[in-house]
């Protein structure tokens, strides 16, 4: 149980202390909110997908790609995608706020949290199942979230653009050029490969600061009703529903942390811009991913905690 307790400890300090870090910074008068929106753009087109692509780049594919693994979290994505629907229209009739509530029980911060959490299980270069189910992962939720949002923009689906602007997506960009790479065997040269992976290796820190930075509580008329409401589906019934299966199905070790990040990891940073810019709730979206990340450093926990105490993880 001790080492079960002190591994999921390992797993949520460095993540809590850097938000906290980031929390400091931005009270102290350090750095304002309009600047970090400005890395929040770079992290988002730069350094997210470079980490992506080195740690495809570094997979060893000879074992096989993880089939089952990917099958099954497009199911469970698909069907967390129309359950998201469905349960946003009975909870309210505002359509901008249903559309919020709806994106967030869907859009979990997958590569952040999911590289984070194996690299504390695992160490470094082994987080192959998180890496790999990320290229079922980014695109589904991207997809669904886009949808979300433009059929309550404009109450129907522009497949073309949809599909134009999916494919425009910096996390599908570097996803594409690292099989290609790693399909046909190019071969990096040794200056660029150490930029890159001192790009990718900064980028957990600098995002999770930035998350810490972009921290507000304090925010006024918020809708409490449906922010509960979305704490408590992203938080605590989606990780209820879905892990429990997941174990059922036999997931273990590396595949089950990654369905844990999947279902249990707090509402996506990068949908509060997709929420404004597509005329959503976006003061909603912004509350969901404050609250949900502050409150994963508890429910992160809890879950490797069990996970591990069980032998499952």
């Amino acid at each position: 149980m001790s080492e079960s307790f002190f591994a999921a400890v390992k797993v949520v300090t460095p993540m809590m202390l850097l938000i906290i870090l980031g929390w400091f910074t931005r009270i102290k008068g350090m750095i304002t909110r309009p600047a970090m929106k400005e890395v929040d753009r770079i992290l988002f087109k730069i350094f997210m997908p470079t980490l992506l692509f080195k740690n495809i780049y570094d997979m060893d594919f000879s074992q096989g790609l993880a089939v089952k693994e990917m099958i099954f979290a497009g199911i469970c994505i698909t069907l967390l995608f129309f359950f998201s629907i469905v349960i946003s229209k009975f909870l309210t009739d505002d359509g901008n706020k249903s559309a919020s509530l709806a994106q967030a029980v869907v859009r979990g911060n997958y590569i952040l949290f999911g590289v984070a959490v194996s690299e504390a299980l695992y160490g470094e270069g082994n987080i192959g199942a998180v890496v790999m189910l990320s290229v079922v992962v980014i695109p589904a939720i991207n997809i669904y979230a886009a949808i979300i949002l433009e059929l309550n923009r404009s109450g129907k689906t522009n497949f073309f653009g949809l599909s134009v602007a999916i494919l425009k997506n910096p996390m599908i960009i570097g996803a594409i050029l690292a099989f290609i790479f790693k399909f046909f065997h190019i071969k990096i040269p040794v200056p660029v490969w150490s930029v890159v992976r001192s790009v990718a290796n900064s980028t957990t820190t600098m995002s999770f600061i930035s998350l810490g930075i972009g921290l507000d509580m304090a925010r006024e008329n918020t809708d409490t009703r449906l922010l509960s409401w979305g704490i408590f589906l992203r938080m605590l019934i989606v990780p209820l529903i879905f892990m429990p299966v997941s174990i059922l199905f036999g997931f273990r070790e590396q595949s089950l942390c990654a369905m844990m990040i999947i279902f249990a990891a707090p509402a996506a940073v990068s949908s509060y811009p997709m929420a404004v810019a597509m005329g959503a709730d976006g003061q909603l979206a912004g509350q969901l991913v404050c609250t949900t990340t502050i409150i994963s450093i508890l429910t992160i926990f809890l879950w490797t905690l069990i996970l591990k105490s069980s032998g499952l993880m």
